[in-house]
Parts: C-alpha cells; structure tokens; sequence
C-alpha cells in the first residue's frame, strides 16, 4: 500500500506555505458555480495537447463521480489519515479514522492518444537542453516548467488546477509511457507545514512506494496496487499510454455541464479539426461526447447566459470556423513592420487586393486575409511570424463576437468592438514564431496577451506593439474594408424634411426604374431611468425621479472625468485631474440615503440606496466639460462584489 510521505523541516529552512486552492479561481463565478472551472479545463487540455504522441489525435476524458462510488470508509482511512494534521490547518475536521468529514466526489481525468509521463523517474536535478523528462517537471517541481515557446503552456502550472480543485489539496496520477509500457502510480499533496508524532514537516508531500537514500520518494509499480488503485477510483485506462489523474474530495459546485462547455469554448477549433474529442461524464449529465460531428448539437443543449468576459453569452461561432478552417486565405499581406510597429491602414494591401476584399465584405461574404509579420529578437536574429483573420457581415440582429485562437486554444479575454457589431471574427496563429512570441504575453490563467511579461522582455525586442496590432487585427481590417458611401441620397431625410420643392434638385431615375416608397421607421422608445443626473455649480448631482419606479436590491456607479475631444474622457482619465475621496486635497461627495463606495479616483458606487437618495461632488474646474456616466450594476455583479 502507498503512504504519504513529507520531509523534515529542518531548522534553518525557509517556512514558507502555498495557496494552491486560490491560484486559478480568479473568474467571477455565480451562485453554484465553480470558479476554477474554466482554468480547469484550459489547463488540462493544453498540457494533454503538447504532450501529444505522433499525429494521434488526443482524447480526453472528464468523469465527475459523486460520494456514493467512493471507497469504502475504512480504504479512505488509508488514504487520508496521515493528512489530518495539515488539513486541520484548513478548517477541515477528519472522523476517528482520519477521513475528512466531506462528501468524497471526485474527478479522474484521463489522457489517450499522448506518450504519458516519459523520462527517468530518479531524476531530481533540471536536464540539460531540451530532454523529455517529463515525470520529473510533474512530480518533481511546483510552479516550474519545461516548456517553451514551442509549447502551448508556459508556467508550469498546469498540474496545479487537480491540487486546486481538490478541497483537501491532493492529488494522485497513473501514467502508461508509450515508450517503454512502463506503469507508474504517484500522489502530491501541497498543504501546510504541520506537526506529525513530534516532528515538524513541510507543506509538499508525495504518495509513493518509499523513498530511495537521497530522500527521493519513488513511484508506485506493484500491479496488484495498481489495479486496486484504479478499480476503487473508476479509472477506464487499460493499456493504452497516457495519463490519468484523480482529484478527491472535488467541491460541490464543480458540475460536469460547466467543463463541458469549457471544452467548447476554449478548444472548438482543434476539436472542429478532428485532432480532439473530449468526454464529460456526470450523473446528471450522462455521458456527453465532443467530437467533430457532435460538438454543435451539444453546445446547442447548453446554457449561454454566462458573462461574455468568459464568451459564455453564446455559443461559439462553430458554422463559421468550419468553413475558415476549411479554406484558404485570399491574399497575403507582404512581410509587415520591419521598419516601424505595423498599423492596419491601405498600403498593407495592393489596390486591387483592397478592392476586392472590400467588395466581398460588403455582399456579405466571407474575406480571409494571412498577415505576416516581422519579429525582432534580442539574442537571434529576427523572425517572420504569421496569422490568419477571418471575416463575415452577420445579419442584422445578430449579436456576435471576435475569437482569438492560439495553437487551438482560445484567449477568452480578447474581443472585437466592430464583431459586436454585426461580424463574424476569427483570429488564428498557428504555431510558429508568432505563436511563441504571444504565448509569452500571456498570464498564468491564458485568458489574455498582455503587457507585463517578464519572459516575453527576454527574448523579444518592440514585441508590444507587435502583440497590440495582432489583438486590433479584426477591428482594423473591419475599418479599412468598409467605405463609407459618397452617393447622394436625395431620400434619406424625407420623412424629417418633405417640403415640397419641385424645383431642387432631384436624383436622376430611367424610365421604368421602380421608385421606392417611403422607408417606414420604427422610432426606438426610451425608457426614462428612475434616477438623474443635474448639473450643480462646480459639479454634478445624482439623484431620485420619483415618476418612474424604483427596483429593489439595486446600485448604480458613477463615473467622471473631464471631457475631451476623441477617446473615452473615463478611461483617459488622470489623477492629476482630480480624486473622489475623503482624503485631504480630494473631491469630497455628499451623500444622503447611500452608502458610496469608492472604486477608484473618479468611480464610485453608490449602494443601499433609499427611494430619497442623492450624491453630489463639487469643486471641479469650471473652464473645463464635465462628463458623468452613471450605470446600474448587475444583481449578478453585486452579488460577486
């Protein structure tokens, strides 16, 4: 039988602790909901995607089992009793047997079609060069990686997500290598520094066999406890090389649906291309496949009413990426920003490329275009990056959203103002210099490409303007493939300006050209809001219109900023300005019938507010426009916060 094993803290070591089980519930989840769902899915997939064996297509399975198919009290006694004592530390009381006193769900995620965890077990020191040594990056090291920009992860958290999910911070892996059909069985568990019969241990500990006479814990290899292993935790792997890993004690809140829709939002496109099927197995669920020809009617069955910062609004655009995938470009863009950033403007296409590109977005077609770009380095010489992006006019009713993908996966964070505006958008960077330079733009969670990455400082010169041309792709060729109409329309204010002139001038028609009759319009009615905004001297009031209605539970935030010519006046807004505050030299409000929150220097929000409310602020510049925005904040929101 395996045992958890913790080394000794000795007296000079640092004591230090980890927060696994908050590093990656970052997202704004509902009641019910668990926050680490996306980052779950995202992370698992990734890692399962590079470790790919051949051009097999990978296969993934998530099984969701509940409390009832758990092993039976006295095996779980066996598991868990040495972790009592660190888990006391998180409020977590254990039975008499030392088994934690939750509902024991679990979750075992199983790899197919991937080489499993190669290397040499003994290992305990980083390889040179780029070795597969991949059971030692597992096992061996917390919040490192191999990984480079070759790879779809970066940071080495990937395997955090199964300790992160798990309530009592553990988590156990089964590996098949495809190399050498070896089986090995280990566990981790990263808790608290804790006291055990009078000895003081560390935080990380690993279930294992032993340990061999460098202190090194060694992998599990006895079939008999292999087997054992994987019936009591319903694993399905039988010889097939891979990886599977089980997460217990899971929260209550983790649902089989919510990975599923994950799955489709974060790797449609791979999944589209027939290189991924995934499973999701739950009881309420039943078993739910997502392959090539079933991935749309799934995500036909789910629920899109989710915040669109995750893209859970609606479905991806799965009909359109089809037909992209399935095509070429147009054109080709020439070799872009070798002497300065790139900006999207018309000498990127030739006169005729623009044309005909603009021609067929405006009959409602889809345009595809392959930019290339240049990519300074600072130790290698530069290289030539590429990317395609993909568009097409919706209908007119139809709300849509701009998809970035790399290597397959997408970055959720990043969307497109004129893709909410009536088009479909498709970014897709293969791998390839491109693909690296951006994947070290990107954050522990992979939702964004940012600009604060100490790896991507490293190895690129001028790369953030380069990643800002790449993010504005789809609202830049949307600008520079719609023309604006220079025709005269004698009719378009008609119905505002019908003065009779028979003498002004006229469009000129042919003889038997159907006249058209008059547009009929349906003028928009505009609900009046149940407060105002009133200008004071110096200032601004908001307060309550007592002839509309006023909801219950509600908030509003206000924010402010001096107006300016072009751009948002609130995003552009700078402390030297001014600041609503309490502090001495700010803004100071006042208020009656609220509480007002301060969010930053010119947001506040305004809370428990009573039906004779009012919120003034005085003092600013009077030479200057003055620009108040006022927005109700959503139950949901004001939940969250």
């Amino acid at each position: 039988m395996g045992q958890w094993m913790f080394a000794r803290q000795r007296g000079d070591d640092d004591r230090s602790e980890a927060k696994e089980e908050m590093l990656f519930q970052t997202e704004q989840a509902g009641e019910g909901d668990y926050a680490g769902s996306d980052s779950l899915v995202r992370e698992i997939l990734q890692n399962a995607l590079d470790a790919r064996a051949d051009q097999e297509q990978v296969r993934l399975r998530f099984s969701l089992h509940e409390a009832d198919e758990a092993p039976p009290r006295e095996r779980l006694s066996q598991y868990f009793a040495r972790l009592q004592a660190p888990l006391a530390k998180r409020q977590i009381d254990c039975d008499e047997h030392g088994v934690p006193q939750l509902p024991c769900r679990f979750l075992v995620v199983e790899d197919f079609g991937t080489r499993g965890l190669e290397g040499d077990p003994q290992r305990n020191r980083d390889p040179e060069g780029d070795d597969q040594q991949a059971f030692y990056w597992f096992w061996r090291n917390n919040w490192r990686s191999a990984k480079t920009g070759e790879k779809l992860g970066r940071h080495g958290l990937g395997k955090t997500v199964f300790r992160a999910a798990s309530r009592v911070g553990c988590m156990w892996g089964l590996t098949i290598r495809k190399s050498d059909r070896r089986r090995l069985l280990m566990g981790k568990a990263v808790l608290h520094l804790h006291e055990y019969e009078n000895q003081e241990y560390k935080a990380n500990g690993h279930w294992c066999s032993g340990q061999n006479a460098d202190g090194l814990a060694q992998a599990i290899e006895d079939h008999a406890e292999l087997a054992k292993f994987s019936r009591e935790w319903k694993l399905s792997r039988a010889d097939e090389p891979g990886l599977s890993v089980v997460s217990p004690f899971v929260p209550e809140e983790l649902n089989a649906e919510r990975l599923a829709q994950a799955v489709a939002i974060h790797f449609f496109l791979p999944i589209l291309r027939g290189q991924l099927e995934v499973e999701v197995i739950g009881r309420k669920t039943g078993h739910v496949v997502l392959d090539q020809e079933r991935l749309a009617s799934v995500c036909q069955t789910m629920a899109w009413n989710g915040p669109a910062r995750s893209k859970r609004h609606a479905q991806p655009p799965l009909e359109f990426a089809r037909r992209c995938i399935a095509a070429k470009p147009d054109v080709e863009t020439p070799v872009l920003g070798q002497q300065r950033i790139p900006v999207w403007s018309d000498p990127i296409f030739a006169e005729e490329q623009l044309v005909t590109l603009r021609k067929k977005l405006a009959d409602g077609e889809r345009v595809g275009v392959r930019v290339r770009v240049y990519l300074p380095m600072k130790k290698e010489p530069a290289k030539e990056g590429a990317f395609d992006v993909w568009l097409q006019r919706a209908a007119m009713d139809k709300r849509c959203d701009g998809y970035f993908i790399r290597e397959g996966m997408t970055i959720t964070k990043i969307s497109s103002m004129a893709c909410k505006r009536g088009y479909f958008g498709l970014v897709v960077v293969e791998k390839g210099p491109l693909a690296a330079m951006l994947g070290d733009t990107e954050g522990p969670s992979h939702e964004d490409w940012g600009t604060v990455e100490d790896r991507a400082n490293g190895i690129w010169k001028t790369w953030k303007g380069r990643k800002d041309f790449v993010k504005k792709s789809l609202d830049g060729l949307v600008e520079l493939l719609t023309v604006n109409s220079t025709a005269a329309n004698y009719e378009l204010l008609s119905d505002f300006f019908s003065i009779e002139s028979p003498r002004g001038r006229q469009s000129n028609r042919r003889p038997g050209e159907d006249v058209p009759g008059a547009p009929q319009l349906d003028i928009p009615q505009v609900a009046p809001k149940w407060y105002q905004i009133a200008p004071r001297a110096g200032g601004f009031a908001v307060r309550r219109d007592r002839k509309v209605a006023m909801p219950a539970n509600t908030a509003l935030r206000v924010a402010v900023a001096y107006d300016i010519p072009q751009g948002d006046p609130i995003r552009k807004w700078n402390p030297l300005d001014f600041v609503i505050g309490v502090e001495q030299g700010t803004l100071k409000p006042e208020e009656r019938g609220l509480m007002a929150v301060p969010q930053q220097g010119n947001i506040v929000e305004l809370r428990d507010i009573a039906d004779d409310f009012e919120f003034c602020v005085e003092g600013f510049d009077p030479h200057r426009d003055l620009f108040v925005r006022v927005d109700e904040i959503a139950e949901e929101e004001l939940a969250d916060s």
